[in-house]
């Protein structure tokens, strides 16, 4: 599948992600620069004095990220406000909470057409 970059728009990496650690926090949130689509990438690994230190994170494309995070494709749609915790089992990732609600949740229920 052929991923146009400018539909997409950036999203905004952890390079820990970027480095191959797994995601364990994403979020959607409006943002003020039309570039952006919003969408924030956390790894297993970004504490507080990681995350506030703006160095840490890229911008990336949609072909850079759903090429290492490819359920991102999945998710892409979800509504500005979305706020989600990866599951992983035994090094898996196997599901999603649903921060807002402290629930897990599914794709279909994130996503609402």
């Amino acid at each position: 599948m052929e991923i146009n970059n400018s539909v997409f728009g950036g999203f905004i990496v952890s390079k820990n992600v970027l480095a191959g650690i797994p995601v364990r926090y994403a979020f959607r949130e409006k943002s003020a620069i039309p570039q952006l689509n919003g969408w924030n990438v956390w790894s297993d690994q970004d504490d507080d004095a990681y995350v506030n230190d703006p160095t840490n994170f890229e911008v990336v494309t949609a072909t850079t990220l759903f090429s290492i995070v490819p359920v991102m494709l999945e998710l892409f749609n979800a509504d500005y406000g979305t706020d989600l915790g990866w599951i992983y089992k035994e090094g898996v990732h196997v599901g999603f909470v649903d921060l807002k609600t402290n629930k897990e949740t599914t794709i279909e229920e994130i996503v609402k057409d």
